[in-house]
């Protein structure tokens, strides 16, 4: 194999992983008298709640996804003021 088709297979692989993991995020369900939280790890320490019809975004990170294709936020909560919890591109995109 050449070095440029090496090249162009490992600059596609970097382009769609990304993509493809945006659709694995592991998902867990609590019911609840008033119905399901839906806890979703989008990765670090990044989580999307759903409930009650609304969605909750704590701590976004712009490394770990891409919040542009991710439902909006109806409330986002932040940890604390590392840069990995508080991401200000991530959170002008959600």
């Amino acid at each position: 194999m050449s070095r440029m088709s090496l090249l162009a297979i490992l600059l596609l692989r970097c382009m769609v992983a990304p993509a493809i993991a945006q659709e694995q995020f592991e998902k867990d369900t609590l019911k609840t008298s008033a119905g399901d939280l839906e806890m979703t790890l989008v990765g670090h320490g990044t989580l999307i709640f759903t409930y009650g019809g609304k969605v909750i975004h704590i701590d976004p990170y712009g490394k770990v996804a891409d919040y542009a294709k991710l439902p909006k936020a109806d409330m986002i909560l932040i940890t604390h003021d590392h840069r990995d919890h508080l991401d200000p591109v991530a959170l002008n995109k959600v």
